[in-house]
């Protein structure tokens, strides 16, 4: 959008109001009451069933067609495109898919691509990283190391949530990769948040990982403790090796850490 007397463009980003307008239209989308090919109902009855402005639904509505969710042709309607045309590394879209019951395998998919980024991102940092940042990983990975659980039922899943993230928010800047960066912020999956004994249980291998990334990027030997004692990852118990030598091998699978799909009351504020 053109502002009158500047000499740039900016981007006008939705209301908050529009905001829930977008979630519950997704959410109508993802329940089939609105099926790919088909119009969503004129703006009026749109607007009147939502109790908002024609502007703030015209406001959504031109958000989602930007998320290629919908596709709007001015004097013939607004249609619903195609799941497989949907922009799914939009935050908006990809929180409700997750959220709220996209594909089974999309969290799993999104962490394989987020494990393999985070594996480049640590090879790029073993020749990048910097004093600075090589103190702050070591103190986030200690931190995570303390926050772990000796036993079942302990440790602390805050400390812990806290400490991974800047973890992986130091990798990133030490990888120096802007792109790698964005594109993992972007589907990083949050820890599961609802049940403390879940997100517990979802340390240890992702305490391996990150300590597997370590290794790479520094070329120290993985602590012993550091890998679970699980018949499944037998395979991750191979010698180590830095930058210099062969590559520190990371896991076969990735650590998925994902939140359950679940679905939230109403949004305040707009009914259905």
């Amino acid at each position: 959008m053109y502002v009158e007397g500047w000499n740039a463009h900016r981007v006008v980003r939705p209301s908050r109001l529009a905001n829930a307008v977008i979630e519950r239209l997704l959410l109508r989308i993802l329940d089939g009451e609105f099926q790919p090919g088909g119009d969503l109902p004129p703006e009026a009855a749109l607007a009147q069933e939502f109790a908002v402005s024609r502007t703030i639904l015209r406001e959504a509505l031109k958000a989602l067609e930007e998320k290629r969710v919908l596709r709007i042709r001015h004097g013939r309607g607004t249609t619903v495109r195609p799941k497989n045309e949907w922009n799914i590394l939009d935050p908006m879209v990809l929180s409700v898919l997750l959220e709220y019951g996209g594909s089974t395998t999309l969290a799993t998919e999104l962490e394989e691509v987020r494990t393999a980024l985070q594996g480049l991102m640590a090879d790029l940092a073993a020749s990048r990283i910097t004093p600075e940042q090589r103190r702050d990983l070591d103190l986030c990975l200690n931190r995570m190391r303390a926050a772990l659980p000796a036993e079942p039922g302990l440790g602390d899943p805050i400390a812990y949530r806290e400490a991974a993230h800047l973890f992986a928010r130091v990798l990133s800047e030490a990888a120096g990769n802007e792109v790698a960066r964005c594109v993992v912020e972007t589907i990083d999956v949050p820890l599961p948040e609802d049940d403390p004994d879940q997100a517990r249980g979802s340390f240890p291998r992702a305490q391996e990982f990150a300590e597997r990334l370590y290794a790479r990027i520094t070329g120290l030997p993985i602590p012993a403790q550091a890998v679970p004692a699980d018949e499944s990852l037998v395979d991750l118990a191979e010698p180590q090796s830095g930058p210099n030598g062969a590559p520190v091998s990371l896991p076969s699978q990735p650590p998925v850490l994902t939140t359950p799909l679940r679905r939230r009351p109403m949004v305040a504020g707009v009914s259905r």
